[in-house]
């Protein structure tokens, strides 16, 4: 360190100088880093809503099996389809409908049996 204050300021400016460029080196790869998570965070976003609609299509494509199967029935009242469960596990989905497609299949059996009687 030197005695000499203008010596001493170039010193201080430099140091400064070179503070400001590395923060802005910085900042600008903080920058490039938060637009790549965006940009995943984005894709995330889009997959899941893509999924959700499949889902959807998937449950309104069952309803209407199940209300189709059940409509020539005068005494069976059937009901607007169910809304969706928020505290339900998504994880959980394939397990649900591997428990659902069995339980509409034997429905619609005796759906069947009800409308077309077995004659003995």
């Amino acid at each position: 360190m030197t005695e000499d204050p203008v010596a001493r300021y170039k010193e201080l400016l430099e140091t400064a100088h070179h503070a400001a460029r590395a923060h802005s080196e910085h900042e600008r790869r903080r920058a490039v880093d938060l637009v790549a998570e965006i940009n995943a965070a984005d894709q995330r976003v889009s997959s899941a809503a893509q999924a959700q609609a499949q889902v959807d299509g998937e449950i309104n494509a069952w309803w209407r099996q199940v209300i189709t199967a059940a409509g020539d029935l005068k005494w069976l009242t059937t009901t607007p389809r169910p809304t969706p469960d928020p505290s339900a596990r998504p994880e959980q989905l394939r397990e649900h409908l591997r428990q659902i497609e069995p339980a509409t299949k034997e429905f619609t059996t005796a759906l069947r049996r009800a409308v077309w009687p077995r004659r003995v």
